[in-house]
């Protein structure tokens, strides 16, 4: 069964990879710049990336994603891939609602619960609700569904890294902006090159580089939603030039890094020309 339903930036999707390509832009680490994202999955052999923060996957494991927030699924074989997505923005909500949302955990255990079955539910409305009616049949099972989530109360907790990667991962983030090179960590830590990266790759499903500049992007990112300018604060997350810092922000976000600070002006010009 595959439903891929997109109405502006709300979306309702069902989709089954009987193979997935791992190399699809789409599980490669990105981020929604004003949309919240439900993913709830079924089928797999995958951890979770969001935020730097990784999840071993089963079914039933429903993930909230908030805007703005680096994520990326991570096989670990290329078994049957079956998930929903919902996709949302905020002024989709009521002020209740979205302020309550931003509160909520980003990760719960839903099987067989009533918040599963509605989600489940909406492979039968899409099927038999003309087109007319989808945004409509979708935004009244949005509410149902959200409902459910800012009460639901177990959630489940981050992978359980062994002792070693915890120490890595620990390390790297006491360390972030002044890690230059892998060389750096296995100094300080006592081990190999080689074990470390086949270590840390295998346990957290992506490269050990790739997953500081990951970390690095995203601090980057937090101190420009704060109104700081891309080109003053590049260095101090840690990235040797802009354009590699521009590189890494474009792949991960899917925009410039300035794209927020140009809205912001022109925002500031209309308003004072009002």
């Amino acid at each position: 069964m595959n439903f891929n339903i997109e109405q502006g930036q709300s979306l309702f999707k069902h989709s089954i990879d009987e193979v997935p390509d791992i190399n699809d832009p789409d599980f490669k680490p990105h981020a929604h710049k004003n949309t919240y994202e439900l993913f709830y999955f079924i089928a797999g052999d995958a951890d979770f990336n969001i935020a730097g923060n990784f999840y071993e996957m089963r079914n039933g494991t429903l993930l909230l994603i908030k805007p703005g927030v680096v994520h990326n699924i991570n096989f670990k074989s290329r078994k049957r891939y079956e998930r929903i997505v919902l996709r949302f923005k905020e002024k989709d909500l009521d002020k209740k609602m979205a302020d309550r949302i931003k509160e909520t955990d980003n990760i719960y255990f839903v099987r067989n619960s009533e918040l599963s079955n509605e989600i489940l539910r909406l492979d039968a409305h899409f099927s038999n609700i003309d087109n007319d009616w989808i945004l409509f049949t979708f935004q009244s099972s949005l509410q149902i569904i959200l409902s459910y989530v800012v009460n639901y109360k177990a959630s489940i907790s981050q992978y359980n890294y062994s002792d070693e990667v915890k120490t890595i991962i620990n390390y790297i983030e006491d360390n972030l902006t002044e890690i230059e090179s892998i060389d750096q960590i296995c100094e300080v830590l006592n081990v190999s090159k080689s074990a470390l990266c086949k270590k840390f790759t295998e346990a957290v499903g992506i490269p050990i580089m790739s997953f500081i500049r990951l970390r690095k992007t995203i601090l980057a990112h937090s101190l420009i939603e704060q109104g700081n300018k891309p080109t003053q604060i590049y260095s101090q997350c840690g990235f040797k030039d802009y354009a590699t810092f521009y590189r890494c922000y474009k792949k991960v976000y899917r925009q410039n890094p300035s794209t927020k600070q140009d809205s912001t002006m022109e925002q500031l010009k209309t308003t004072s020309q009002v």
